[in-house]
């Protein structure tokens, strides 16, 4: 299954750092909700075929930190907690779709939720609580 995410309006944010390990994840902004994506790829997969669950972690993690760090103009942001519940395997060529949402924010602390999901379908459910610094300090 082949995307054409950047015809479609999607941006690569490629990462010198972890991120990029497993090739950077897509990003678009659309009636002001951003929407995080990755391609499901043979570099993705456990043991048994399938994408590990530590790519979906990985993948949940970021796309709640920039939200969290976008919605409040913070300049840095750290998880506190991060809970995940697997709700159906996500396969190699599957492209995983997730809208972060904020739901309260205070001066130290962002929560979050989302759903991600491929093709409509949900696979991953997870909440967050995002520690955000608004100083460079």
């Amino acid at each position: 299954m082949e995307y054409d995410l950047a015809k479609d309006g999607w941006g690569l944010d490629p990462d010198d750092g972890f991120v990029g390990h497993v090739g950077g994840l897509w990003r678009r902004t659309f009636d002001g909700e951003t929407t995080f994506a990755f391609v499901a790829q043979e570099m993705h997969t456990n043991r048994n075929g399938l994408v590990h669950g530590g790519m979906l972690m990985t993948f949940i993690d970021r796309a709640f930190g920039q939200t969290a760090r976008l919605a409040t103009g913070a300049v840095r942001s750290a998880t506190v907690n991060l809970n995940h519940q697997f709700l159906a395997p996500v396969r190699i060529g599957d492209l995983v779709e997730i809208t972060p949402q904020l739901v309260k924010a205070t001066s130290r602390l962002v929560f979050m939720a989302g759903t991600a999901c491929v093709a409509g379908d949900p696979v991953l459910t997870a909440q967050g609580v995002w520690r955000v610094t608004h100083t460079a300090d």
